[in-house]
Parts: C-alpha cells; sequence; structure tokens
C-alpha cells in the first residue's frame, strides 16, 4: 500500500503523481466493460486473424464456464500452457472472468522450469491445446493431480453466461515466474488493483485511447505482456499481435505496422529497437510513419541507437525507456524522449515514477540520496506484489517494512538496483547489486563493452557475455553479427579506443544473427553454451609455430589460455592472458628456461620472439649464491639540496591525494581527516562523481569501519579523474589546482610485472603531469612516493658505494623491474623540481599494527602471496637477507609527519626502523603452528620446479616471483629509516616483531587467504 506520505511528504522521497484510478475496479469488471462499449471494434489480431471486442467476450466467456464447470472456485491457481496465440489472450481473461488466478507456463523453457512453474503453483486446472495436451499432462506427474483441459475446439462451443463472481481490486490477478540471480525461479503473486493503477497511468501519461493500435510482443510468460495486452483491451484499443517471423524479422515488423497503422509499439525489447535501427532500409523508413509512441525496456537503452533510430525514423514520435521489475506490476519509471536524443550520456535514464508509486534511493548507511548520489531502488506502490508463492524467506528478504515511515503496513520492495539520482529528480540506472562483475580484479561493465562495439560501422549486434567457472569470471566472450568482412583485428582494434585492454573480450564469435529468448531479450544464457574457445573466430595471418622451442611454447601457451591453436605472431595478451596467466606460463617453461623472468613475457609477447630470447638464454651460465660475511645500511640518498617552504608548513588546509581507493593512499586520507583539521580532496578513478563517492565509501567501511567516510564527509571532496588522461581528466582541473595548498602523490600501479607502456603512463607520465601542475601553482607543495626498491637494485647491481652520493649518475640509472624503474623516473623528474618535491619511498607496507587488517586485493600483494606459497609448500629456501615489515598505519602516520614539515628536498625511507632477518619470519610462522622445512635455495628450486612430493600447483605459481629473481635472495644491505625517523619521532615505534607478526597471520588465515595452521 502507499503510506500516508502525502500528507507530511519525507525530503528525498521522489513521489509520483497521486491519481484516483478506480480503485474499486478489477481487470474482470473493466474488461466486460469494454467489451460492452466497443462491441463491434476490432479487439485483437494475429497475422491475418481478427476479432471484435464482442467475439473476444464471447470467447472469454466460454472458457469461463468451461473452468466453472470444472469446479474451479474463485482464487484458484490456472497454468495456461500454450504458445503465444490469440488463445492465449482467450485464456487469461476467462480465466479472470471465472475469478482464477492465471499462471502462464511457456512451452519453449525447458521441461525442469515447466515443471516446477506447475508445481511449485499447484495448478488445479491447466488450460492448453490437443498439440501440447500430453506435455501439460506430464507437467502433474509429480504434483497433486491437475485438470488438464483443451479449448482446442472453442470456436463450436455454445456461448454460456459466466456464473457470477465477485472480484475485488486486491484479490490476485496472475503469478509469473522470474529467473532470479541464483536458484529456482520465483513466482511474484500481483492483484488487480495493480494492473488497474498501471492502465490507468500509462493511458494518461500516454494519451493511449480506443482508437490506437498496439502492437504485442512479448511471450506471456514474460510480465511485459501483462503491459501490452492488459494497456490495449481494458481501453479499448486494437492488440496487434506480432508472429513469431515479426518478432525476429525488423523488416516483417515494419510491413505489419504499415499493415495495421499501428500508433503505439510497446514493450520493444531493446535488442529489437536496436536491430530495427540498424537493419531496415532507409526506404522502409515510411512503414513506420504511424507510430506516435515507442516504448522500449529489457535492458539498458543506448543513447548511440536512439539516435540511429531517430536518424532513420525521424523524431516525431516520442521513444519512451521504461523500468520495472516484475514484483511491481510491469512497469515503475518512464522517461520520455521528445524529439531529438542529443544528451551525452551513454545510456538514457530510467526517469520518473508512473502514479501511485514512491521512489526511495537508498544508500549504504541506510539514508536517502541527494542529487548526483546513487543507491539501492527501493519502490513503494499500490502494484507491489504480495511476495513470493511458497516462499516466505526469499518475500521477506526483498519486501520489507517501510523503513521511513511509522506506518507498520506500509511495504517496499527492495529492487536490488543500484540508481542515481539526477537533478531533475529523474533516475539513472547504474548496475545490479548482486550482478558487479569482476574480472581479474578489475570491474567491468558490459553496458560499456556492448556500446563501445555499437559504435564499430560494420557491426549490426554484439552481446559481451561473462564465462563462468565455479562462480568465477574467467574471461569475456562477445557475439557478434555484421554487415560483411568485420575481422576480429578490427574489432579489436575498435575497442582499444574506448575500454582499457582488460574489459576487450578474449573471444570473437560471429553469429548470423543474435538468439533471442522468448521474452524478447537477448539470450546470454545460450550464448554462454556456444562458448567454445577452440571455435571462435580467428585473427587473420595465421603462422603456425616452427621449431622445437616455439612448438614447446606454444602447447603451453594453449593449455593456460585454453586455446586449440596459436599463431607464432599472435599477441599474448591479445589472446586473453594476465598477470597470473604470465605467472601460470613461467611455471611451466622454467624448468627449461630457468633464468627466464616474468618480465620477459612482458618484453616478449609473441612466441616466435620469446622462443628466440629463450634459445639464446640457454648458454649462460646459472650465477651461483655468495655467503655473506656484514650487512651496510640502504641510507636516505641521494642527499638532494634543501628548500624552505614560504608557509608554515607542507600541507597546509587542501590536500590532494592520488590512489585514494588503494591500500596506502585511503590511509593516508584517513591519518589527515582523524590528526588534522585538513580538508582531502581524493582523485579517484570513477565515471561519474557518485561511482566515485561509492568506491570511496566501499574503500572506508572495510578500513576504517562503518560511518567513518560520513563522519568526515564535510572535509571530504571526491575529484572524478584520470592519472593517465589529459589534463588529469578533471574537467575544471586549474580551478582546483587553485584552492589546494599539498599534493600527495601516491596514486600508482605498483605491480612488479606488467607492460612497461602502461607503466610508463600511469607512474611517470601521471607524475610529470602533477608536476606541471605544481609549477604552474607556486603555493602547492609536492609529496611523491616512491620504492626503496629503487636503492636495493642499484645495491644488488653492486652500485651503491658508487653511486649514493651522486644525485646526478643515480637518476641516470635503468632498471630491469619495469615498476622500480617507473618509479625510478619519476623520482628523477621530482629530484628535476626539487624546489617543491619530497620523495618518500616506503618499504614492504604490511597489515594494520593493531588489527592485522590488510588491503582488500590482498593476493596481489608480493610479501603476502610469496609466505602463502611457502606455507602451502612446507618448503622455504635458507636465504640470508633482512625483510622489512612495516604496518600500514605506522607508514601513514610517519608520512604525514614528515609533510608537515616546512623543509622539502630531502628523500625519506618510510620503513620499519627495526628490520628483521628472513631466518626470523620464517620461525615466527612456525611458532604460528605451520610446518616448514628450510632447504637450500638451490635445492629449494630444483623441487618446486620439478613438482616433485605432491606439491602445490597453487604454491608453485605463488613463490615463482622468488624464483624469478624479484623476491628473496641473499643480500649484504638492509633499509635504513634512522634520517627520516629522527624528524618524526613523535609518531612512536611500531610494535615488536612478534606482535606484528600475530597479527599479521592470523588475519589472513581468518580471512582464509593463508591455510590455516596444522597445530
Amino acid at each position: 500500500m502507499i503510506s500516508n506520505l502525502r500528507e507530511k511528504r519525507i525530503a528525498k522521497v521522489i513521489y509520483g503523481p497521486e491519481e484516483q484510478y478506480g480503485d474499486r475496479e478489477s481487470l474482470k469488471s473493466l474488461f466486460e466493460r469494454s467489451v460492452s462499449l466497443h462491441s463491434g471494434k476490432t479487439a485483437i489480431s494475429f497475422g491475418e486473424q481478427e476479432m471484435t471486442y464482442s467475439e473476444l467476450g464471447d470467447a472469454t466467456a466460454k472458457v469461463a464456464r468451461l473452468l466453472q464447470d470444472h469446479g474451479l472456485m474463485k482464487g484458484d491457481f490456472v497454468g495456461i500452457y500454450m504458445e503465444r496465440s490469440m488463445e492465449t489472450v482467450i485464456s487469461i481473461f476467462g480465466v479472470l472472468r471465472a475469478g482464477g488466478v492465471y499462471v502462464p507456463i511457456d512451452p519453449e523453457h525447458p521441461l525442469e522450469r515447466t515443471k516446477h512453474v506447475a508445481g511449485n503453483s499447484s495448478c488445479k486446472y491447466i488450460l492448453t491445446k490437443d498439440e501440447y495436451e500430453a506435455k501439460a499432462k506430464s507437467l502433474t506427474s509429480n504434483t497433486s493431480a491437475a485438470s488438464v483441459l483443451s479449448i482446442s475446439g472453442l470456436p463450436a462451443w455454445p456461448v454460456r453466461a459466466v456464473k457470477p463472481v465477485t472480484v475485488h481490486p486486491d484479490d490476485m490477478a496472475y503469478v509469473i515466474y522470474t529467473s532470479g540471480s541464483t536458484g529456482l525461479p520465483k513466482g511474484a503473486m500481483l492483484n488487480h488493483r495493480g494492473v488497474v493503477n498501471l492502465c490507468h497511468s500509462v493511458s494518461k501519461t500516454l494519451n493511449l485511447t480506443a482508437d490506437d493500435v498496439v502492437t504485442q510482443f512479448s511471450t506471456f510468460s514474460f510480465d511485459a505482456a501483462v503491459f501490452d495486452t492488459f494497456n490495449a483491451l481494458l481501453k479499448g484499443a486494437h492488440l496487434a499481435m506480432l508472429t513469431k517471423e515479426e518478432q525476429l524479422s525488423p523488416e516483417a515488423l515494419a510491413d505489419r505496422v504499415y499493415q495495421r497503422q499501428a500508433t503505439f509499439l510497446f514493450c520493444l525489447p531493446t535488442s529489437v529497437f536496436n536491430r530495427m535501427a540498424e537493419n531496415i532500409p532507409d526506404s522502409d523508413a515510411y512503414k513506420l510513419s504511424s507510430i506516435q509512441v515507442v516504448l522500449v525496456a529489457g535492458e539498458a537503452l543506448l543513447s548511440d541507437y536512439v539516435r540511429k533510430f531517430q536518424n532513420k525514423f525521424g523524431s516525431g514520435m516520442t521513444i519512451v525507456n521504461g523500468y520495472g521489475p516484475t514484483e511491481c506490476t510491469v512497469c515503475a519509471t518512464m522517461y520520455p524522449i521528445k524529439g531529438y536524443w542529443d544528451k551525452s550520456s551513454v545510456s538514457v535514464p530510467i526517469g520518473y515514477p508512473l502514479g501511485n508509486y514512491n521512489l526511495y534511493v537508498v544508500k549504504e548507511d541506510g539514508s536517502l540520496a541527494d542529487p548526483g548520489e546513487s543507491g539501492e531502488l527501493y519502490i513503494e506502490s499500490v502494484g507491489l506484489a504480495r511476495g513470493y508463492l511458497n516462499m516466505p524467506d526469499k518475500t521477506a528478504e526483498s519486501f520489507i517494512r517501510n523503513p521511513f515511515v511509522d506506518d507498520p503496513r506500509s511495504i517496499v520492495y527492495k529492487t536490488g538496483d543500484i540508481v542515481k539520482v539526477l537533478e531533475d529528480g529523474g533516475l539513472e540506472f547504474l548496475f545490479r547489486k548482486d550482478g558487479q562483475l569482476k574480472l581479474r580484479g578489475f570491474r567491468i561493465e558490459i553496458g560499456e563493452i556492448e556500446n563501445a562495439l555499437s559504435k564499430h560501422p560494420g557491426i549490426l549486434d554484439a552481446v559481451v557475455v561473462p564465462i563462468k567457472e565455479g562462480g568465477t569470471v574467467k574471461h569475456l566472450s562477445c557475439f557478434y553479427s555484421e554487415t560483411a568482412g568485420v575481422s576480429v583485428t578490427s574489432v579489436k582494434e575498435h575497442l582499444k579506443q574506448y575500454v582499457p585492454g582488460y574489459m576487450i573480450p578474449s573471444y570473437f564469435y560471429k553469429l548470423p544473427e543474435i538468439p533471442l529468448a522468448p521474452t524478447g531479450k537477448v539470450d546470454r544464457g545460450r550464448l554462454a553454451l556456444m562458448d567454445h574457445p577452440d571455435q571462435a573466430e580467428r585473427d587473420e595471418g595465421y603462422e603456425p609455430p616452427a621449431g622445437t622451442a616455439e612448438q614447446a611454447i606454444a602447447e603451453v601457451w594453449k593449455e593456460v589460455l585454453k586455446l586449440s591453436e596459436i599463431s607464432r605472431s599472435a599477441n599474448f595478451f591479445d589472446l586473453g592472458g594476465d598477470s597470473l596467466a604470465v605467472i601460470e606460463v613461467l611455471s611451466h617453461l622454467k624448468l627449461d628456461y630457468f633464468q627466464l623472468r616474468i618480465s620477459d613475457l612482458y618484453r616478449y609477447q609473441t612466441i616466435k620472439d620469446l622462443a628466440a630470447y629463450a634459445g639464446a638464454l640457454a648458454d649462460r651460465e646459472e650465477e651461483e649464491e655468495t655467503d655473506i660475511a656484514d650487512y651496510y645500511d640502504l641510507t636516505e640518498m641521494p642527499k638532494l639540496p634543501e628548500v624552505r617552504l614560504a608557509g608554515s608548513d607542507g600541507l597546509g588546509r587542501d590536500v590532494l591525494i592520488t590512489g585514494a581507493t588503494g591500500y596506502l593512499g585511503s590511509h593516508l586520507a584517513y591519518e589527515l581527516l582523524t590528526a588534522t583539521q585538513a580538508h582531502v580532496h581524493l582523485l579517484v578513478r570513477a565515471k561519474n562523481g557518485c561511482a566515485g563517492k561509492r568506491r570511496l565509501i566501499e574503500t572506508f567501511d572495510h578500513y576504517f569501519g562503518q560511518g567513518v567516510y560520513e563522519r568526515y564527509a564535510s572535509r571530504i571532496h571526491v575529484v572524478e579523474g584520470e592519472l593517465t588522461m589529459p589534463d588529469l581528466g578533471v574537467d575544471n582541473l586549474a580551478e582546483v589546482a587553485a584552492g589546494l595548498s599539498s599534493i600527495i602523490h601516491a596514486g600508482a600501479d605498483v605491480r612488479h610485472f606488467g607492460n612497461t607502456d602502461h607503466f610508463q603512463a600511469v607512474n611517470v607520465e601521471g607524475t610529470k603531469a602533477l608536476l606541471q601542475l605544481v609549477q604552474a601553482n607556486p603555493q602547492l607543495a609536492f609529496h611523491f612516493i616512491s620504492t626503496v626498491g629503487i636503492p636495493e637494485e642499484i645495491a644488488a647491481r653492486g652500485e651503491w658505494a658508487g653511486l649514493q652520493h651522486d644525485a646526478e649518475l643515480f637518476y641516470k640509472l635503468q632498471s630491469d623491474n619495469v615498476y622500480t624503474n617507473s618509479k625510478l623516473q619519476a623520482e628523477r623528474a621530482v629530484a628535476e623540481a626539487i624546489q617543491q618535491g619530497l620523495p618518500c619511498r616506503v618499504g614492504n607496507l604490511s597489515c594494520h599494527s593493531e588489527t592485522g587488517r590488510f588491503q582488500n586485493n590482498i593476493n596481489e600483494n608480493f610479501f603476502y602471496r610469496m609466505i602463502k606459497g611457502f606455507l602451502l609448500l612446507k618448503k622455504v629456501p635458507e636465504v640470508n637477507s633482512f625483510v622489512d615489515i612495516t604496518p600500514i598505519d605506522f607508514a601513514s602516520r610517519f608520512i604525514v609527519q614528515l609533510a608537515k614539515e616546512p623543509v622539502m628536498g630531502s628523500v625519506y625511507h618510510i620503513c620499519n626502523p627495526v628490520q628483521v632477518h628472513f631466518n626470523e619470519v620464517i620461525s615466527l610462522l612456525m611458532q604460528e603452528g605451520y610446518e616448514l622445512e628450510a632447504v637450500p635455495v638451490k635445492a629449494f628450486r630444483q623441487w618446486v620446479l620439478s613438482r616433485g612430493n605432491a606439491v602445490s600447483e597453487e604454491g608453485v605459481q605463488l613463490v615463482m616471483a622468488y624464483l624469478d629473481g624479484d623476491g628473496l635472495y641473499n643480500a649484504d644491505f638492509k633499509y635504513s629509516s634512522e634520517r627520516s625517523f629522527a624528524k618524526a619521532q613523535r609518531i612512536g615505534q611500531p610494535p615488536e616483531i612478534e606482535i606484528l607478526m600475530k597479527r599479521l597471520v592470523q588475519y589472513a588465515a581468518e580471512t582464509g587467504y593463508f591455510p590455516l595452521p596444522s597445530r
């Protein structure tokens, strides 16, 4: 029910019009009135068949009496098991006139689903046709016996009056089964009142009259059929049902529209709308000239297709984007497009509520969203379902008492859809709450990829399907139809202009046309079953691997990427390879090519190039481990000229933090919010400020607890941007910069491996862009977060003694590690602009010193991955070196304290003042109950690569970076932060290593990342 919000309106609730809709009427009474008023008019047509309202009234009366004569009582469930036809419509109104509840069961659906629908609803009767009678009887074999009644002989039956039955608006009208995200279909129970209200609101909003001709597209097991069927027939309009051919062929659909002079194209699936824009020849555009309104529903309506449609058919007709869950009587909101659509948004908003619908956009903290903010959509309406049939737990989850009013009768439906409130009070659909897609740690928006594909001139339709294995998305596959001669290579090149590499599908399949489900939506489930990588389209220029090395590498690639063949010139990453696949490939190749490193697979990305390089490595001798007698400190070098700032400190009132949703960036923001009065401006990569804010809230909730973001919201400012974009992707960059006092640049790609160009763009060019901003705004102090990997690599090469005091030579070096090298180049840029720069090299950032909590993407951290690998293998190498373990809260306090200094130009090491030997780390792990055997380095390496003694395959891949030489090795140096710590002693000491390791291990084990100790 609608609560009495009209008497005292609540701010931020989006109210639909309060309308009088004949709240004592039922679908039975309104239909019978329509038959009486319009008896001689055409009521319904299918192909060339037609039926008047008088004939329809007689036919429905025959069905009603059939049911009544077989004992139907008011409220009994009646299944309708037949193909979409005029007889289906007759059956629906016959059930309603008899006082029953209709349950559509589609013969085209899988047998198990139809059996579930019949069994779950316990239908007492099933209406069918002769050709379906045997199947209909089989549906009831596992349920209480239902009477199966064929209506094939209907025309010959005598017309008899329907026995009187009083139907109330709050009586149930129908049950439609929706496919939930998991589990069995759920039967939503809808009342007469909701459909009556819907029809009243639609006819008023869209000016639907008895003179209109309304197309009927959807199968009746899909609630869109409720929309067009009842809106037309309760108003006295002509319902023109489309044939199967007209559903599938845009050209045939246009012919039928022209023949019937249809005025309303209702509930057109988005995919069909798109195909009409693409496929109907310009010379046939006139066939749609009678159309006044096109209502599109089912999936996101993309702006590009709206413009294509209008360019072909003109902008005189109104295009309506409809939205609504089955549980809210088909349609809850509409967005009408009148005139040419010139908005820049990717998709069309879902709009505004219909009459007697109220909308609540609820943020994660339970409060209502303001314009520009997003949250889950709750709907309150007279059109709400009673719940799900025989599913009280599911009902209780989704239909809850309205938390915003005191009236216990007020119920809202939680849609699970995340929407954004627009400035004009309308809504923009963002994504499904339970359907956020992550691939290899990246957030993926399928709609964004499909929108980019729609811009390709040679593609008619394109659908991207996430292929899952064990609940995890393994890869994306693209299914497309084309105009002519579209190559996979051209499609991939096209996509690279619009989306990041990780969003480009791994496999492409060319189809004559995209299959549709009976609902008219794209049949994504069927497409997923068609995903067979060995049958995917192949790039041009296939070259078979040549020679033993190429063939060996090709076999490994095929196994890892699950491909049947790979060209010797094909790029590993274009084939769907990623950082995890690199590790897996290397774990197989290392046995024959031990000196092959992870970075080599990024440098040599084709089989022929990698094989040539691996062959050259074969002649090199393996280096022997050296003994270490003593250690020296890697101090904060090189020493740079210090410059005193004009202000009182290096932070000021307004601080911009890059990488704000990252592990260090978020803790720096938290430290500034809790320990200073500064306002923090957080650079976040997102499509809009609302999405950016959502990411920040999720990050803060994970690390610092619920409500922390809201507590400091008045001092948090979201800056939507991207380090790799011109002007950082910030529209008003000059205005933002003018209001800042300092920048802490913590944003970076911190993976140890990857594409050189990517690291250059993010870590180097992003830093240079910020330095240009600093140079244009002299009031800004700049604090750069670097890595102690720079002095470590110099020391490992034996060059520390000669270069630590020579800044010029120091910064002319190059590193083999792409991450370290990018940070070295970025430091060089800071050093050149040293008057406003302060490089802070962070060490091995670990867990929070008090809680043990670690970064959200724990599996991407090198140190944790390595430790987990050792724990799984139950073996460790005997390594003589020191390890830095710096708690994240200590590091963020350290940096903020140093940033307050009024002097720029120093290099600082943000490390634990107490370094720990690797042997002690192993001892502490064993104290926590883990079994670990230490063996010589060479023996460890050979044992792992040979996969002996039932070694853990996951463990092998986790320690692969160690075997690559990027991890632990005998080292005669250790990090020093003595000079840095002397300037920031007020931050205190981190906990002793024993306490820190205990908290680190406990958290990682409790979250399921580390295996549980054996004792």
